[in-house]
C-alpha cells in the first residue's frame, strides 16, 4: 500500500514539474532575479499593473519623506491621482505638442528687440477678472516649476509665472505643469511664460526629453515625487548640463510685465504668502488707485525644516516664541531681510487683517536691505544683465527706488514664509569655484556701472548708499 502511494506521489510531482522543465528546455530561459518594489515582484506584470505599482511606490516614498521631516512641493496631495481633465488653458498645442511662429516670440522688458533670451508668452493663460486685483509674479527654472502648486493654493489673486527652460528643459517644465493642472484646481488662475536662450530654442520632442522618458500621467501621483526627484539629479536638466546661468531678473521682469493687473507682488517660488493676503490687502486699500513711489513691504520669515508653514501671524508668533522661526536670512545674510520695526512688528498681536505698521525708506543704515513688496508695473525694472549665480541681483532696483524717494509701508498682518528650512551659516567659508567668482565679479561690475548711470539720472541723495 505504501509503495503504491509513493508511486502516485512521484507521478504527481513529475506532472507538476514537467511544464516548468519543458519551458526551461525549449525557451532556454534562465531563472531571473526578481525585481522588487516595496517587497512586490514586478516580473510578469503588465504595463497597467507595473504603472499602478510605481504609483504606490511613489506615494509610499512621499509618506516616508514626510515622516522624515522633509518637505517638497505638492506633498499635501501625494495621496491623490491626477484627473483626466485639466484646470488650465494651454496654448500653442501644449501640453501634447509645441508649435509657434517666430513673430509670436517677444524680447524681455529691458531688451524688447534684442538680448540673449526669447519669451513665448502665455503658454498657459489663467483667469483673472473675478479675483483680487493683485498679481503674484514669480519665476522658476524647469526643475523648480512644481512649486507653483503651493503658491496657487495659498494666493487668491492671479499668478504670473516665468519659467526659464532652455531647449529640452521645456519638456520637464510642461510635464510638471500638466501634472499640476490635473491635480490642483487653483492652477486655473496661473499664467505661464517660457523663456529660453536664442541659441537653445524650446524643444518638446526629443529622446532625451523628460517629457517622453518618464511614466505616463495615469501611473503617477499628485505629489510628483518622481518628476521632482528626476529633475533634481545631477545633470538632470539641459541648463545644468550646459552650465547656463539663471537669468533671474529677466524672469522677474517678464512675469511682472505680463501680469493682468497693475498691482503686483514680485516674489520667489519658495516664498509662501500668508492666508487671504490678496483679498485683505485689497480691502485695506478700499479701491484706491495705485500711487507712484509707494510700495507695501511684506516681512519675510523662515521656519525649521519639517514644520508646517504658518498661515497667519498668530501661528507665526508662536513659532517665533518656540524658536522654530526667524526672520529670513537671519543667519546667512542678516542685513538682507532685517526690516525697520522688526521688534515692533513681533510685539504686536495678530490684527486679523492687513494694515500699515510704519512708513520708512531704504536709506542708511538700511541701504543693504532687499525688501519684497507689493508695488505696480511702474516700479523700476530689475537689471537683466545680472545673474542669480552672481548674487545681490535686486540691489540696483532698490538703489533706484531710494533715489526716487520711494516710501516703503511695512504691513502688519501679512507676511511671506520661506520653505524649506532655516538657512544656517556654513561652518567655514565655502571654497568658491572660479566660475562662481566670475559670476560675482560680473554682477559687481554691472552694479557699479548701473549705479553710476542712476546717480547722473536722479537728484543726489546722500542717504542712498551705493
Amino acid at each position: 500500500m505504501r509503495a503504491r502511494w509513493r508511486r502516485f506521489a512521484g507521478l504527481a510531482l513529475c506532472a507538476c514539474c514537467l511544464p516548468l522543465a519543458l519551458r526551461l528546455l525549449l525557451l532556454g530561459r534562465s531563472l531571473e532575479p526578481m525585481l522588487l518594489v516595496n517587497g512586490i515582484s514586478q516580473v510578469n506584470l503588465n504595463d497597467e499593473e507595473a504603472g499602478e505599482l510605481r504609483t504606490r511606490s511613489a506615494v509610499a516614498s512621499a509618506a516616508a519623506r514626510r515622516d522624515a521631516g522633509e518637505s517638497y512641493a505638492g506633498g499635501y496631495m501625494a495621496d491623490r491621482s491626477p484627473g483626466n481633465l485639466s484646470y488650465c488653458r494651454w496654448q500653442y498645442g501644449l501640453p501634447l505638442s509645441l508649435s509657434y511662429l517666430e513673430q509670436e516670440l517677444i524680447g524681455s522688458p529691458e531688451s524688447p528687440a534684442g538680448g540673449q533670451n526669447r519669451v513665448l508668452p502665455f503658454v498657459m493663460r489663467g483667469e483673472a477678472d473675478t479675483l483680487p486685483q493683485v498679481t503674484l509674479c514669480s519665476h522658476a527654472s524647469a526643475d523648480q516649476v512644481y512649486g507653483v502648486v503651493e503658491l496657487a493654493r495659498r494666493w487668491e489673486g492671479p499668478i504670473s509665472l516665468a519659467v526659464f527652460a532652455p531647449g529640452e528643459d521645456v519638456g520637464l517644465a510642461v510635464r510638471m505643469l500638466d501634472r499640476a493642472c490635473r491635480c490642483e484646481p487653483a492652477m486655473s488662475k496661473v499664467s505661464v511664460h517660457l523663456i529660453f536662450p536664442r541659441d537653445r530654442p524650446a524643444a518638446l520632442t526629443s529622446s532625451r526629453s523628460p517629457a517622453t522618458s518618464l511614466p505616463s500621467i495615469r501611473h503617477s501621483e499628485c505629489g510628483a515625487v518622481e518628476l521632482q526627484h528626476s529633475a533634481g539629479q545631477a545633470n538632470g536638466t539641459e541648463r545644468g548640463r550646459a552650465g547656463i546661468a539663471y537669468p533671474i531678473n529677466v524672469a522677474r521682469n517678464v512675469a511682472r510685465s505680463l501680469a493682468p493687473t497693475q498691482r503686483i507682488l514680485v516674489s520667489d517660488i519658495e516664498l509662501l504668502p500668508s492666508e487671504r493676503l490678496a483679498s485683505r490687502f485689497s480691502a485695506m486699500l478700499k479701491g484706491r488707485s495705485p500711487k507712484r513711489a509707494i510700495a507695501f513691504v511684506l516681512p519675510v520669515f523662515e521656519v525649521e525644516a519639517g514644520e508646517r508653514p504658518p498661515n497667519n501671524k498668530r501661528q507665526l508668533l508662536a513659532a517665533l516664541r518656540n524658536g522654530l522661526a526667524v526672520y529670513f536670512h537671519r543667519f546667512s545674510c542678516p542685513h538682507c531681510q532685517k526690516f525697520p520695526g522688526l521688534s515692533r512688528w513681533i510685539l504686536r498681536p495678530d490684527p486679523g487683517r492687513v494694515r500699515p505698521l510704519i512708513i520708512t525708506r531704504r536709506e542708511y543704515p538700511h541701504h543693504r536691505w532687499e525688501p519684497i513688496f507689493i508695488g505696480t508695473k511702474h516700479d523700476p525694472l530689475y537689471t537683466e544683465e545680472m545673474s542669480w549665480e552672481g548674487r545681490q541681483d535686486k540691489m540696483t532696483q532698490m538703489f533706484e527706488m531710494c533715489l526716487m524717494n520711494y516710501r516703503l509701508i511695512i504691513l502688519d498682518g501679512a507676511f511671506l514664509v520661506h520653505t524649506p528650512g532655516i538657512k544656517q551659516p556654513p561652518q567655514q567659508q565655502p571654497q568658491l569655484s572660479e566660475r562662481q567668482r566670475a559670476y560675482e565679479r560680473q554682477n559687481a561690475r554691472i552694479y557699479q556701472r548701473v549705479t553710476r548711470r542712476l546717480l547722473k539720472q536722479y537728484p543726489a541723495n546722500r542717504r542712498c548708499k551705493a
